[in-house]
């Protein structure tokens, strides 16, 4: 299944979804925290991941369904921040630095972002988050990108 997303049984890390290649790698486990923009201007949809967190695993539906719809749109970024739970009990220096960069402490957390030339506007959802509730946030950024080119 080519959506699958990294949950229970993924090492802790920092995941990127590559819409051509229809998978999900691992971009870093060690060194810096993920920043929002670092992978270019477009929308970025950051889940922090706690693989202790059984809201989280009600969350992964959700995300998945969005993953079928806009995966494969070279201008959205889909990021997993997995760890066990939170940044202290997490194997990955970079999720754990991610975790707290962000202060994340609620779980599951959802970041849905739009970059635009180094301009980050972001909106912040905490607890589970149906797919239409975060594909708002996605729909008003696409708008707004095709309204200001």
């Amino acid at each position: 299944m080519p959506y699958t997303m990294p949950g229970p049984g993924s090492p802790n890390g920092i995941y990127v979804y590559s819409g051509a290649k229809k998978s999900w790698s691992l971009l870093r486990k060690d060194g810096e925290a993920f920043r929002i923009g670092e992978l270019g201007d477009g929308i970025y949809v950051v889940y922090f991941d706690n693989l202790y967190c059984p809201a989280c695993r009600s969350q992964d539906q959700y995300l998945y369904k969005l993953l079928v719809k806009y995966g494969s749109e070279p201008s959205i970024f889909f990021v997993v921040i997995v760890c066990n739970w939170f940044a202290d009990n997490c194997a990955s220096e970079a999720a754990s630095k991610t975790f707290r960069e962000y202060k994340v402490s609620a779980s599951p957390t959802i970041i849905v972002a739009k970059v635009t030339d180094n301009n980050i506007v972001e909106e912040r959802l905490e607890g589970v988050r149906t797919d239409g509730a975060i594909e708002y946030y996605i729909r008003n950024y696409k708008l707004q990108r095709a309204i200001s080119s």
